[in-house]
């Protein structure tokens, strides 16, 4: 009879961790870890490589359970992981646990191991994205839209906030490259081509905006392309403004942390809970981000893909007015002043005289009404504007649409889950 094992999983692991690393010599990372050498060497050698059950699961059985929980969290709320977000999220956990991995810890863990975590794991499952203009009457149908006003009714009632529409906010990014067409008309001669000069140059800002159901807006976040203006570009702009900057110019994983930590946090208010809501791009959701939430009873809902231009009340009734009055701003500059032109420096100043004169109070209570977020309202958004409930069944014709789920938001009572299993 063999005899059985007398160590942990976790020690086995610690010790090809260690030896891989060259830290510890097989025969120390033994006497160490308590683990038989040639069951160390066997692994650090690839004898089990080809096996059904591979090598160790490289996570503990808690962490492996707070990883899954936190998936389903994550879906629920409308922000599903993409298997490279999966990845990520594991690095993270292997960094503040501290200990050697098998694991390459820049691109994480391999297409088999996420393949095997998900056979342990079959309530979960990958599902095909869809070209977006699909994707966009796909999602926007009854039901999805359904099953998110439940959500929200459901998550606004559980945290008291029927009444405080103050502790109630949508946040997102829009971007101006300098290429945006006015929507004003000009007068012309009739049978000639009409020119406008363009003032924006050229190159890519996003600005990050947050407002409240009761109308007020916090201070908005700039984000540069490539490094923030080497000339002085806050002349103009209210003191309490972010600004950060990455190769794009457009939000990424590390700059939402950033301004979740130095402007929503600051000046959300006192008051809690709170109640944040914004699309699911993954440049939005991170492990420390959900950190960060927890510790602050801040709790957050992710809208369904495809639909914030129904849903959203920043794309509904601000980003539109907001871009369009950069615009005349800088076409009035532009007759006044025909050398004037308005580079990254001067872009802050322009953009905050917009948003004074288009982000007033009532438009922003109107934003939230019209997207039905407050007062919580899912007659608002007429179903004329929707697909069938049945949309998605009645275009399924072959089995590879037919294995396509395009609903991510679920409302099965289970709402939250335990924040003490996630990371």
């Amino acid at each position: 009879m063999p005899q059985k094992k007398q160590y942990l999983q976790e020690s086995l692991d610690k010790a090809i961790g260690a030896v891989n690393s060259n830290k510890l010599s097989i025969s120390k990372a033994a006497t160490e870890y308590g683990v038989p050498r040639t069951t160390i060497s066997d692994h650090v050698n690839g004898k089990y490589d080809n096996h059904l059950n591979g090598p160790s699961k490289m996570l503990t059985d808690e962490e492996e359970t707070s990883l899954i929980n936190y998936v389903k969290y994550m879906a629920e709320r409308g922000f599903p992981l993409t298997r490279r977000m999966l990845k990520a999220f594991v690095i993270s956990i292997i960094e503040k646990s501290g200990r050697s991995t098998l694991f390459n810890m820049e691109k994480g863990p391999s297409n088999k191991w996420v393949n095997k975590l998900l056979n342990r794991h079959p309530e979960l499952s990958e599902k095909l994205p869809e070209q977006q203009d699909k994707a966009r009457r796909r999602m926007s149908n009854v039901t999805v839209v359904d099953q998110y006003f439940k959500l929200l009714v459901d998550t606004v009632d559980s945290l008291g906030l029927t009444n405080k529409p103050n502790q109630i906010f949508n946040c997102d990014e829009s971007g101006f490259s300098g290429k945006e067409k006015s929507k004003e008309k000009v007068l012309t001669l009739k049978g000639s081509h009409s020119y406008q000069q363009k003032v924006l140059v050229h190159g890519h800002i996003t600005v990050h905006m947050c407002i409240a159901a009761d109308g007020h807006v916090l201070p908005s976040f700039l984000i540069f392309d490539g490094c923030l203006p080497h000339r002085s570009f806050k002349d103009g702009v209210p003191d309490n403004w972010l600004y950060g900057s990455s190769e794009s110019g457009y939000m990424d994983t590390e700059l939402f942390e950033n301004w979740f930590d130095k402007v929503f946090i600051p000046f959300c208010g006192t008051r809690r809970p709170v109640l944040l809501i914004f699309d699911n791009h993954d440049s939005h959701i991170s492990i420390d981000l959900i950190e960060k939430a927890k510790a602050n009873n801040i709790h957050i809902i992710g809208l369904p893909p495809h639909t914030t231009h129904l849903l959203q009340p920043l794309d509904v009734a601000i980003f539109g007015p907001l871009k369009e009055k950069v615009n005349q701003l800088s076409v009035t500059l532009g007759n006044l002043n025909k050398c004037a032109t308005i580079g990254k420096a001067k872009f802050p100043a322009l953009l905050s005289t917009a948003i004074d004169q288009t982000t007033t109070l009532a438009r922003v209570k109107e934003s939230f009404r019209k997207s039905g977020m407050y007062p919580v309202d899912r007659s608002i958004i007429p179903n004329s504007q929707l697909a069938p409930a049945d949309f998605n069944k009645s275009e399924k014709t072959n089995k590879e649409t037919t294995d396509v789920d395009t609903t991510t938001i679920t409302s099965n009572g289970k709402l939250f889950i335990s924040f003490d299993l996630l990371y």
